[in-house]
């Protein structure tokens, strides 16, 4: 909105600041070349209704707004209570806004839209329909959100105009380090559109992987809502289970830690010519894999490679943990699928020592990430998780972080495919 005054000749537009120092400037000249004290006050009583106009006009900019720094380093201007916000590669973004109670100022972000998030499955000799999103079955009306596009996973490229027509207030970004180029300009077109991004780092953006940029992640978005506390309480229930799975295995010798290969296992690895793809020891999972459970990781490989089935049987693992890799991938696959059968001496496939973890949609480090952990420590250390039921565990961990009941918590554990992947 823009509103013009004209003062002794000059006509000046009160939204731009610049043009009033200008004009400031040439009566200031003026005046010291003989020009009379009347054309000055009345210049200073412009520039002071300017001052006046510019908080009624922009409330946020002047008087509602707070500076946060975000996990680049950078201070980011951003409303004292946002109202319109838009979530890029959200996957911990809406949960945590969820229990903050913010859920209702989510106006778009990175939504997967196929089917509602429901898919269909076979187990226990019928067939269900179940929605592995767990943001969608906190809060239905997250799906219907305009969709953004993303960084990785099924949204689309990210696209500004949408962003833009959204009219957003704030706009939060997990930057899931994957392609440092395009977030970069994506960000600098934010920038030019006047939209304040703040930016979280997703824990492989570090040289050093920790559990702890989880947390950081955590805690800014509580800055961002003003919910500090809440986000405290997240982080200490997070960091419980962490802490409980390293306390019950810090003090396991190295020679007695086991060997275990975290196995990504789509069909379409056989069209590649492998068996599946060994995730290696600079992956987040193998990180996590030896720094909390307190497991070796069988593949010496620094990244995700596709393997075959001769080097699969070389690697022979004590366990094979089963990750969502393109697909949700239960035990029985390794055990009965023909695409499997050269591998049957495997140790792990003779000792049924093949375990899947709970389905994620996309990236499993999110506010669930300790589920997984718990999973994996119960399948690798058995003899020292006999007290854990992981039927129990993981509805009492659903009822804690999200405050629900027990019905909401069966439905959340539903969307793990807890049972379809044989984990309960």
């Amino acid at each position: 909105m823009g509103l013009e005054m004209d003062v002794e000749g000059w006509e000046v537009d009160i939204d731009d600041s610049s043009k009033a120092y200008d004009c400031f400037e040439k009566e200031r000249q003026h005046q010291s070349n003989g020009g009379t004290d009347v054309k000055m006050t009345k210049m200073l009583i412009l520039l002071s209704l300017m001052a006046i106009i510019a908080v009624q006009i922009n409330p946020i900019d002047a008087a509602g707004s707070k500076t946060v720094t975000d996990m680049r380093g950078v201070k980011v201007s951003i409303p004292e209570d946002p109202q319109r916000v838009v979530a890029m590669s959200r996957s911990l973004i809406d949960t945590t806004m969820y229990i903050f109670g913010e859920q209702d100022k989510l106006v778009g972000g990175s939504i997967y839209q196929k089917g509602g998030g429901y898919e269909n499955y076979t187990y226990d000799g019928e067939d269900h329909r179940v929605c592995t999103w767990i943001s969608f079955v906190l809060n239905p009306n997250y799906r219907n959100l305009t969709n953004v596009g993303g960084f990785g996973g099924p949204y689309g490229t990210p696209n500004v105009e949408n962003i833009a027509s959204l009219n957003p207030d704030l706009l939060i970004l997990r930057d899931l380090g994957t392609d440092d180029e395009g977030t970069a300009k994506f960000l600098d077109a934010l920038e030019r559109l006047n939209i304040p991004a703040v930016v979280l780092k997703y824990p492989d953006c570090y040289d050093n992987v920790s559990v702890d940029t989880i947390y950081e992640e955590v805690r800014l978005l509580g800055e961002v809502f003003g919910q500090q506390e809440k986000a405290l309480k997240i982080v200490s229930l997070m960091d419980k289970q962490v802490q409980l799975i390293k306390d019950r295995t810090h003090d396991i010798a190295d020679e007695d830690r086991a060997q275990v290969l975290y196995f990504g296992a789509p069909t379409s690895a056989k069209d590649k010519g492998g068996a599946g793809y060994a995730l290696g020891t600079h992956t987040i999972e193998s990180i996590f894999l030896e720094d909390i459970v307190n497991a070796k990781n069988a593949y010496n490989g620094s990244t995700t490679d596709i393997i075959s089935s001769e080097r699969l049987l070389s690697i022979d693992p004590d366990v094979i943990i089963l990750p969502t890799y393109s697909g949700h991938h239960p035990p029985r696959e390794m055990y009965n699928e023909e695409r499997f059968k050269n591998v049957q001496d495997l140790s792990a496939l003779k000792n049924k020592r093949v375990y899947s973890l709970a389905a994620t949609p996309c990236r499993d480090e999110r506010l669930e990430f300790p589920i997984n952990l718990m999973i994996e420590a119960k399948a690798v250390y058995p003899d020292r998780f006999t007290d854990i039921d992981l039927d129990s565990w993981i509805r009492d961990y659903f009822k804690d972080l999200y405050g629900v009941d027990d019905d909401k918590a069966a439905e959340l554990m539903n969307s793990l495919l807890l049972r379809y992947l044989e984990i309960v």
